[in-house]
């Protein structure tokens, strides 16, 4: 776990950031509080927490949603959920070949919080 802030930033593809647009304002609407999407993330990685991920559901999200593209994202990542945020990168990281990469992190988590109804 890291002991400080960490700035996050990510470049993602239209269908990423359309993603992450519609779950901020779905959030934003059932929590009836404006959420930035670094509460929104945060909130998925907390949520997320207990459940399983599969190989299954990361290729199912890869399938649908192409990660490269060049929308500039900035994510702040502070002490008081970098834990949440680091466990679901391991988990991330234990089903894929490839690294628990923070750009297909941030989306991923995201999707699986808005599939489950955790959102």
């Amino acid at each position: 776990m890291a002991a400080g802030t960490r700035n996050v930033r990510i470049f993602v593809s239209q269908q990423c950031f359309e993603l992450l647009v519609d779950a901020m304002a779905a959030f934003s609407k059932q929590t009836r509080r404006f959420q930035t999407m670094r509460m929104t993330v945060q909130a998925a990685c907390a949520r997320l927490k207990p459940h399983g991920i599969s190989r299954f559901e990361l290729e199912e999200f890869l399938a649908e949603y192409p990660i490269e593209g060049d929308i500039r994202i900035h994510l702040e990542v502070t002490p008081e959920w970098s834990a949440d945020y680091d466990l679901m990168r391991a988990k991330v990281k234990g089903i894929s070949e490839k690294s628990g990469s923070d750009k297909s992190l941030v989306p991923f988590a995201v999707y699986l919080a808005v599939k489950h109804n955790l959102l």
